[in-house]
């Protein structure tokens, strides 16, 4: 899947460079949401693994940034 998204950096759940320790973090906001809405794993620049709801992409604010989609997480599935 290759998706570019746009997303404010400081609404990211949680980060990480390991990408085995952000899907643990994941699977804990995944608890804790109840998952109603689809969450989002991306990779910056510096190889950097971020966490956003879904719902937070914002291509119109010019604090947001660009990102490449790694994973789409909803409805306890897990889309590559």
């Amino acid at each position: 899947m290759e998706e570019t998204v746009f997303f404010n950096r400081g609404n990211a759940l949680t980060s990480d460079v390991d990408q085995e320790e952000l899907m643990k973090k994941v699977q804990i906001e995944k608890d804790k949401r109840g998952l109603t809405n689809k969450l989002v794993v991306v990779q910056d620049d510096n190889d950097e693994y971020l966490l956003f709801d879904f719902s937070d992409v914002d291509s119109k604010n010019e604090h947001a940034t660009e990102f490449q989609v790694k994973q789409v997480i909803e409805n306890e599935e897990t889309s590559e």
